[in-house]
């Protein structure tokens, strides 16, 4: 049936979402995550020892739009040269930095891409009449990008974690705020099975780059919407406390984000849980409970 509205509707853009699953779909990734290395948020200094600072995702949080462009552009470069062409369109839509069809967006999507060059994350060049986008190295050193081993022989720029499809296929890119997506980016690089934090430690908001504020309302974000559990709450000696300790919670990441944990632990983690693992760990913390202590043999 070909009638006026059916005319009006092939002239219509299409939705975020679609425009985000086409691309998606575009970057044909089997696992259906796309790697990013850890450097993008906590980086190292070179050297023998280990001395970290913030990485660059702190800068991204300042714009919602131009996380996402860096996130998508990831996602669909292709292997060859690690680029990819698309209209500014595409990327407005996708990214929500612009909606319209009437040649607007070139020159708001050119905006966000010329900042990610300033961070020297990406290279731009002319290709036709768009423009062909180039990632680099997460940690923007300008250095070509490779693809990271996450091997434990490799350097610390090849430790990695990975994005879940499902952070847009389930619409957490635009329901989370940006304190929720700090945390759970910084979570998710962690890579561990559960995550101190130390709420009234202002170092580890520091040590990422974020303010406290950011840590608090994020944890609580990603917790009201059960993202984020209590693994466990602990007891430490803490010099700075009148009574000489604190409390500090292990957080762990649910579903879809839980997928970041590293092979070793993992590994752990599995062999804690077997009849063996469990008479293992009794044996070992039994001296330190008084009714168990009591019932053990005398050396």
């Amino acid at each position: 049936m070909n009638n006026d509205l059916t005319v009006l509707q092939r002239q219509k853009a299409v939705s975020r979402d679609a425009t985000i699953r086409m691309l998606l779909d575009k970057s044909k990734r089997s696992g259906r995550a796309v790697p990013i290395r850890r450097a993008f948020v906590q980086d190292a200094e070179p050297g023998l020892r280990l001395v970290t600072r913030p990485g660059l995702f702190p800068q991204l949080l300042r714009s919602p739009e131009r996380l996402e462009l860096f996130l998508l552009i990831h996602c669909v470069t292709a292997k060859v040269d690690w680029g990819v062409t698309a209209r500014s369109e595409t990327w407005g839509r996708a990214t929500g930095i612009s909606f319209a069809t009437n040649g607007a967006a070139s020159a708001a999507v050119s905006r966000h891409l010329s900042k990610l060059k300033a961070l020297k994350l990406i290279s731009t060049a002319p290709d036709g009449r768009m423009t062909r986008i180039t990632k680099l190295l997460e940690d923007g050193s300008g250095a070509p990008y490779s693809l990271p081993s996450g091997s434990d022989q490799g350097t610390r720029k090849d430790t990695y974690f990975r994005v879940p499809f499902a952070y847009w296929e389930q619409h957490y890119y635009k329901s989370l705020s940006m304190p929720a997506k700090a945390m759970l980016f910084i979570f998710m690089a962690m890579r561990n099975p559960s995550s101190i934090v130390m709420r009234k430690d202002r170092e580890f908001a520091a040590w990422y780059g974020v303010s406290p504020s950011t840590v608090s309302r994020g944890i609580a974000e990603l917790k009201a919407k059960d993202l984020l559990y209590e693994f466990v709450s602990e007891q430490f000696l803490d010099g700075s406390s009148v009574f000489g300790q604190s409390t500090r919670v292990r957080w762990a990441l649910a579903a879809p984000f839980d997928l970041n944990i590293n092979k070793k632990d993992r590994e752990t983690a599995e062999t804690a849980w077997t009849p063996q693992g469990a008479a293992a760990t009794a044996l070992r913390i039994a001296p330190t409970v008084p009714v168990l202590a009591a019932a053990l043999p005398p050396r």
